[in-house]
């Protein structure tokens, strides 16, 4: 059977050791796993108690980093699977870690959204809304669920955008166009951008 030759901590990173095989290098492992597992020079080792070794490892590592990109801010389940995959972790080792970031609450797609919504909810209509959940990997009936404003809000929150956008400047039809292209442009509807307009026409 296999043999465990020889163990060495990583000089750029002590939590981690490189583990010889029969003399060979054959994988690094963090040191928690080496710790978990016993593992000695001369401790006869099979393939398949070193590949689980090997994977619980990754698995461990991968969740740090996860850990990390969530310090940062709140994420989609999208963007976590989108960041672990560019950091070169497979699929199993991915699926692992957002199963067990689900299971901690520290990813809720669902709360995303509401979260989003309540702080952008003031500045973009729901279509800007729907469209930038979408794309941060949120699934569309959730999107669209999640960023539906009743038309009083909707109303409302673009006349106080109107108001800002139109400080300092005169009612003449060029900037009005603006102002119709600038509401249109922060998601607002066709009906709700005509009544902020109708406000400032002679």
């Amino acid at each position: 059977m296999p043999t465990v030759t020889d163990l060495q901590i990583q000089k750029n990173n002590k939590t981690r050791a490189n583990v010889y095989i029969d003399g060979q290098f054959s994988c690094a492992l963090e040191m928690l796993t080496v710790m978990k597992l016993g593992l000695k020079i001369g401790q006869e080792i099979s393939a398949e108690q070193l590949r689980q070794a090997s994977l619980d490892s990754e698995r461990s590592v991968a969740f740090e980093k996860a850990a990390s990109y969530l310090s940062r801010g709140y994420k989609t389940v999208h963007q976590m699977r989108q960041y672990l995959t560019g950091k070169g972790y497979d699929a199993d080792v991915t699926e692992h870690v957002i199963r067990k970031l689900k299971d901690y609450r520290y990813l809720d797609d669902q709360a995303y959204a509401r979260m989003y919504v309540e702080q952008n909810g003031n500045s973009k209509g729901d279509r800007r809304l729907k469209q930038e959940l979408i794309q941060r990997g949120i699934s569309f009936d959730l999107a669209e669920s999640s960023s539906a404003q009743t038309s009083e809000q909707a109303l409302q929150n673009a006349q106080l955008l109107a108001e800002k956008y139109m400080r300092g400047r005169t009612n003449d039809v060029k900037t009005l166009q603006r102002l119709q292209r600038y509401l249109l442009g922060r998601g607002y509807g066709y009906d709700t951008v005509n009544s902020v307009l109708r406000l400032y026409q002679d």
